[in-house]
């Protein structure tokens, strides 16, 4: 597996944006000085052009109230498809912005709120500081050729990436 780390350098952020490219379930984690710290589901809405990653969540949710005390945040996102996996810190910002809830609103949503308009309904944007990936895209198409030609799934395929990227 190839490192490649990115201190201070936006062709970090872009390398991340590349990795993210759509709306998917994430565990974020709180509390991150606790043991265990808190742990919930949360669907990633968007990475902004700033990099900043966008969720909605309930204000009266453990989560919301959480960031109150500690903005601090961990994100683990996995895209098992694509081998992709990415550790992310940040600090969270509880944002009420309506022109933000319109362009990210979508009906999956109804599932957690009773609209786009419910007085529960708020905004998390985490800026993130720093990131840790793993890019295994080629690993199962290296795998699977090996194992047509008698080789072993163990062995290391050399296609992957992982790095670091500092913000």
């Amino acid at each position: 597996m190839n490192n490649k780390n990115y201190n201070n350098n936006p062709e970090g952020l872009r390398h991340i944006r590349t990795l993210i490219d759509e709306q998917k379930t994430v565990m974020m984690a709180s509390e991150l000085d606790t043991v265990p710290f808190s742990i919930c589901p949360m669907t990633l809405q968007q990475m902004d052009q700033q990099g900043d990653l966008w969720f909605f969540v309930a204000k009266d949710s453990g989560l919301f109230q959480d960031i109150e005390k500690d903005n601090r945040v961990q994100i683990i996102y996995n895209d098992e498809q694509k081998h992709t996996y990415i550790s992310i810190y940040g600090n969270a910002t509880h944002i009420i912005a309506n022109q933000k809830k319109d362009e990210l609103w979508n009906s999956n949503l109804l599932t957690w709120f009773e609209g786009k308009d419910d007085p529960n309904l708020a905004l998390i944007s985490v800026n993130m500081e720093s990131a840790f990936y793993w890019d295994n895209e080629n690993a199962k198409l290296v795998s699977l050729f090996k194992i047509g030609k008698g080789g072993s799934v163990k062995e290391e395929s050399g296609s992957g990436v992982k790095g670091y990227v500092n913000l």
